[in-house]
């Protein structure tokens, strides 16, 4: 018997059988990425930095890829002498363009820097392709929300924020080319127009292609060596003329960064001299865009400091169940315990510590090998920067994703209890209470869209204390990138900074 999908359909099976039956066993999924609801605000807030960029979209080629995938399947059709195409021979003819693409790309370099490579590695390894029939639309409905360079995850926002392509006014599934990218893709195609007779690029429907031609495309096109114009392009969109002010602002901030320490684009440098103090960056008309990135930051410290104390809390129930004042006392005895919250806040103030340092430091005491005794003290610390740091209002930062300005709050309403007390808050509401809530809303939404259920929920209350659930796993928790590195690349790659 199938598995009832709805209670009334559980009801009516139930009215109708006539004896017992077993049901299929059910072996849950354990996973989830996000165990206290917390990280979603660090992606808002990076938006008032860097809009319209993300953390894969980081090399100009592929902009101009699928910017002129979409121009040349137009020209295909014209050149046919149709008046009109199906959308789906023209996305069908994008797809091939971005497959080819990739993996050429591939066999160049191995570990070249594009989604897909699981995915295409049967092509990689291959004597050839026919783009047509059921494995290829299959490919093509596993790539499109995962690898796929058009994704939502990857380049597709960043193409059409930055204004490469834009929605057909009476198509919407149509893309079509934008005035500032015309020049990047003419000179992007004469890259390759030695091979455009091929019927890769020139034809709609099943094609063909041997992997030695495929490679023998790929230094045409290569993913590291944009034209002069794709360099243009990426300027004026990235920061430039066409840019919004927030990112202006923000790439701007980059380059100041960068400036200030010499030409040096070590990541971890740059981000730390954008924050400012303690470092002797000063931002100067970019006050605005530094003052968010440093929200962004303090924001990052925060989520990860209590996603830190529910790693250790996890390591600590894996011996036994353990009671909430069980857990404050192994806590405090690893941090170092104050009279009250408000000293215990306080005595952990470092002015040679700016959010980059704490940050660092709590990844450094995660991958530690004495993590449990390290660990609380660097959360300690963090905690205490943050919240000194907190804004005075929420603003836009939802309630129950845990504002700074509420745990500010509420730190300062304990700030003359014992820090025990403050800990057992701590523990409970901010952490394991925020852990319970989004593993339950999470699940909820699993169950309403008919989707796989994940078991995220890690731990329970129990007679003996707080205990894991069956099966849970630990995992160490990373700080969200932050987009700074793909600004740095595509700044590089546009020749804006060495």
């Amino acid at each position: 018997m199938a598995s009832p999908l709805s209670l009334t359909e559980l009801s009516e099976a139930a009215v109708a059988a006539e004896d017992l039956a077993f049901t299929s066993p059910y072996v849950p999924r354990l996973g989830g990425v996000d165990p206290l609801g917390l990280r979603q605000i660090n992606f808002d807030l990076m938006d008032l930095v860097f809009p319209g960029l993300n953390n894969v979209a980081a090399h100009i080629r592929p902009f101009a890829v699928v910017a002129w995938a979409w121009r040349r399947a137009a020209i295909c059709a014209q050149n046919l002498g149709q008046n009109t195409v199906s959308i789906h021979d023209l996305q069908d003819f994008v797809d091939r363009i971005e497959v080819v693409y990739a993996w050429s790309q591939f066999l160049r370099k191995t570990e070249a820097d594009l989604p897909g490579r699981e995915v295409l590695a049967g092509l990689v390894s291959g004597p050839g392709y026919t783009f047509g029939g059921e494995d290829w639309l299959r490919k093509c409905e596993i790539r499109k929300t995962s690898t796929a360079l058009s994704a939502p995850i990857n380049y597709g926002p960043g193409l059409k924020v930055l204004g490469w392509l834009k929605p057909h006014p009476e198509q919407k599934a149509v893309l079509v080319v934008q005035p500032l990218a015309l020049d990047a893709i003419a000179a992007f195609e004469k890259q390759i127009e030695p091979y455009l007779a091929h019927p890769v690029f020139s034809k709609f429907g099943e094609v063909s292609v041997t992997s030695a031609e495929v490679g023998q495309w790929a230094p045409a096109w290569e993913l590291e060596s944009p034209t002069n114009a794709e360099q243009e392009a990426m300027i004026k969109t990235l920061g430039g003329e066409y840019a919004s002010q927030q990112r202006r602002d923000g790439v701007g901030l980059v380059a100041a960064a960068v400036s200030c320490l010499g030409g040096v684009t070590e990541p971890a440098a740059v981000r730390r001299a954008m924050c400012g103090l303690p470092t002797g960056f000063a931002p100067g008309p970019l006050e605005s865009a530094a003052r968010a990135w440093r929200i962004v930051q303090v924001r990052q410290m925060f989520r990860l400091a209590l996603e830190g104390l529910f790693y250790w809390t996890l390591l600590k129930l894996e011996g036994a169940p353990m009671s909430t004042q069980a857990l404050v006392d192994a806590f405090l005895d690893s941090a170092g315990n104050s009279e009250t919250v408000e000293t215990w806040l306080s005595d952990v103030n470092d002015d040679s510590c700016g959010p980059v340092d704490w940050l660092e430091r709590l990844e450094k005491s995660l991958s530690s090998l004495t993590c449990e005794t390290d660990l609380p003290g660097s959360v300690r610390g963090a905690l205490a920067a943050s919240l000194r740091e907190a804004p005075p209002t929420p603003g836009t930062e939802r309630r129950d994703r845990l504002p700074l300005a509420r745990a500010a709050s509420e730190a300062r309403d304990w700030r003359n209890e014992k820090p025990a007390a403050f800990l057992a808050h701590v523990f409970e509401s901010w952490v394991i209470g925020q852990h319970a809530y989004w593993s339950a809303i999470r699940g909820m939404g699993d169950a309403r869209a008919r989707r796989r259920m994940i078991l995220r929920l890690k731990i329970v209350l129990e007679e003996g204390g707080w205990t894991l659930t069956p099966g849970s796993m630990n995992h160490v928790p990373r700080a969200t990138a932050d987009r700074l590195e793909t600004v740095l690349t595509l700044m590089r790659e546009a020749g804006l900074i060495n």
